[in-house]
């Protein structure tokens, strides 16, 4: 099938299982996260595996950066070569990192080249499902306009929700309101976060993680009715088991015609933690 070329940069913390990404010829930019004076690059030197064990030993508290303007630049030129010059670039909302202002700054010094760069308003699933919509809609034949336009129309309409262990580790790293914190952290109670215009909020908290699922459950159909069309990502930070289980209701209660499970990685759980099961949908076009 004849496509007019063009490439699509997502961001780091779209949490893409990698071979999908591949499938879908998208370029994913990276991220880095450091321990103490370690850098690494996550999914590149750094695995998760090893990002937990890390973790657990406790020693220093993770912190995230987004790419340098050389890096941008580089993945940018590379783009821009498979792709005749037309790069379409979706990062993760403003509000949550510098990226999207990376990627601005090196996107105007690249003359001659089309570049969009398009804040998606949100992370993770929010980023790959807009990602996954535009390379198969570029797979049908869509012109780089119409994956700009359709990118745009999307970006903020992809919901995010979440059941978190602690909010313990979002407070740390400033990413959750010390209020929101604190009642995070009485008496154990497990927060249900919403991402919604680049604001992480916490929208409910339940006494367990078995309560925790259930609301999530009722709050996704409460968005979106039982049988309807959508496409679904379901994702967590090292809960491969409680995500399957979550990812096999949400295959029996909708239409899924997108699908996937993934291990979001190291640059969301430096925020949230370990222990964080949550999806992201849109209604299927």
């Amino acid at each position: 099938m004849s496509m007019e070329p063009f490439s699509i940069v997502v961001d780091g913390t779209a949490g893409m299982p990698p071979e999908l990404a591949r499938e879908l010829g998208l370029h994913v930019l990276p991220l880095h996260v450091s321990f103490g004076t370690q850098s690494f690059t996550a999914g590149v030197d750094l695995t998760d595996a090893e990002f937990y064990a890390r973790l657990k030993e406790g020693k220093d508290r993770p912190t995230t950066s987004q790419p340098s303007i050389g890096e941008a630049r580089e993945m940018f030129e590379r783009a821009a070569k498979e792709g005749s010059g037309k790069v379409l670039v979706l990062t993760i909302a403003t509000e949550l990192s510098g990226t999207y202002s990376v990627c601005n700054t090196t996107a105007q010094q690249m003359l001659g080249s089309q570049l969009e760069v398009i804040d998606t308003r949100g992370l993770a699933g929010q980023i790959a499902l807009i990602g996954s919509a535009v390379a198969r809609a570029r797979r049908a034949g869509a012109s780089f306009a119409d994956g700009v336009a359709l990118a745009r129309r999307l970006a903020g309409t992809v919901h995010l929700l979440a059941a978190i262990d602690t909010l313990e580790q979002l407070r740390r790293s400033g990413r959750a309101s010390s209020l929101q914190a604190l009642f995070g952290s009485l008496l154990s109670v497990k927060p249900i976060l919403e991402v919604k215009e680049g604001k992480i909020e916490a929208i409910e908290r339940v006494r367990t993680r078995e309560k925790a699922v259930l609301r999530l459950k009722e709050l996704v159909e409460s968005r979106v009715a039982p049988g309807s069309r959508v496409r679904m990502s379901v994702f967590h930070t090292n809960e491969p088991e409680r995500a399957r289980v979550f990812g096999e209701w949400a295959q029996g209660r909708f239409k899924c015609t997108e699908f996937w499970i993934n291990e979001v990685g190291a640059t969301v759980a430096a925020h949230a933690g370990p222990g964080l099961v949550g999806c992201c949908f849109v209604p299927a076009e």
